[in-house]
């Protein structure tokens, strides 16, 4: 038999870059906090270091009432696309709390003509994460109680309208003030010990077990 040469093309594939969780949020996230929450932000790479430094103390807020706060992807991550892995965090946490900050001023110059935008042009308005949209939704869609912050100068961007009806009020930091000033206010306590107490109930109605011997109502 003649000796047949085969000329193998092979082509490189570029990796596609892994993103590195920020070791400071690895750092907070300890099981001992058994009541899973999700925690929706920004990723830390497009944040200021007052923004991190804002949700630093808030994953530390949301230890002292023992919620454990998770995180795409610094708490974890799955080997499927983006929205499945949001939708697997959903499914498994007993509340949601969206942190929606300015990371871009953008400004119209043009728009499609429609009358609604007649006096739209040359505003300038600061823009977040299109998933502090879509991951409050979804988590609403799946019925868990819900905490919404806002930076001030992103404020009339968000997906609930600021001062609407709880539980889905909206509680604004001004960045400008600092960030004790936000924790120490008494609107940032009375909405986290409600919503706290929304997720602590839940969380014991879905743990019930299936054969009720003993009728607690």
């Amino acid at each position: 038999m003649s000796n047949l040469q085969f000329d193998l093309n092979v082509e490189q594939v570029e990796t596609p870059s892994t993103v590195v969780p920020n070791p400071e949020l690895v750092a907070r996230t300890n099981r001992f906090y058994q009541v899973p929450v999700f925690l929706s932000h920004p990723t830390s790479t497009t944040l200021n270091n007052l923004q991190i430094r804002f949700l630093l103390r808030l994953m530390e807020e949301l230890k002292k009432v023992l919620l454990f706060p998770r995180t795409l992807p610094n708490t974890e991550q799955y080997p499927e696309s983006t929205m499945i892995s949001i939708r697997r965090v959903v499914n498994s946490s007993f509340g949601m709390i969206t942190l929606n900050l300015a990371r871009i001023k953008v400004r119209v110059i043009d728009t499609n003509g429609a009358t609604v935008y007649a006096n739209e042009i040359g505003r300038e308005y600061w823009t977040g994460s299109a998933f502090s949209f879509i991951e409050p939704a979804m988590a609403f869609q799946r019925g868990l109680p819900q905490l919404f912050i806002t930076e001030s100068t992103e404020a009339s961007q968000d997906v609930f309208e600021t001062g609407g009806v709880a539980p889905f009020r909206v509680l604004i930091w001004d960045s400008s003030k600092g960030i004790d000033f936000f924790f120490s206010s008494v609107e940032w306590k009375e909405a986290l010990q409600n919503w706290s107490a929304e997720v602590r109930s839940g969380y014991f109605l879905q743990t019930q077990p299936t054969y009720d011997y003993v009728s607690e109502k």
